[in-house]
């Protein structure tokens, strides 16, 4: 009897960490699965949708205007000025500057062709319209 009542009470020198681990790396996997569905950007723009579109949009620089007419530069809210201000320096910058217009689908097009307009003035003749494929 007195035997069995001393292996009980022996020290323990070591840990087993596999369940740990292994529960780390089960984390670590629906984290890298919930990170593809986080949005980018929030911005509130219905783009129009066609067959074919440019994969090379993400190189350039990034305006938009949303349905209520805000201008937005690089994802940050600008006043025509401001923009044409910032669409000059850096077309002096990059001479071949390209600029991805996003507009939403509900303006109407001479509002759009105005911007562009704007942006051309500035010195940028490479302008591509965004849209959802």
């Amino acid at each position: 009897m007195a035997g069995a009542s001393g292996s009980q009470d022996e020290e323990i020198g070591s840990i087993n960490i596999t369940p740990m681990v292994d529960v780390i790396l089960v984390l670590l996997v629906i984290f890298m699965v919930t990170a593809n569905f986080l949005k980018k950007e929030s911005l509130n723009i219905n783009l129009p949708k066609v067959q074919a579109a440019d994969p090379n949009v993400a190189e350039s620089v990034q305006v938009a205007i949303t349905k209520t007419g805000t201008i937005l530069l690089e994802g940050k809210d600008t006043d025509v000025t401001g923009l044409v201000r910032n669409l000059e320096r850096e077309a002096k910058i990059r001479p071949n500057m390209r600029l991805t217009l996003s507009a939403d689908e509900s303006l109407p097009y001479g509002k759009i062709t105005e911007l562009m307009g704007i942006i051309r003035k500035a010195g940028v003749t490479k302008i591509a319209l965004s849209v959802k494929k």
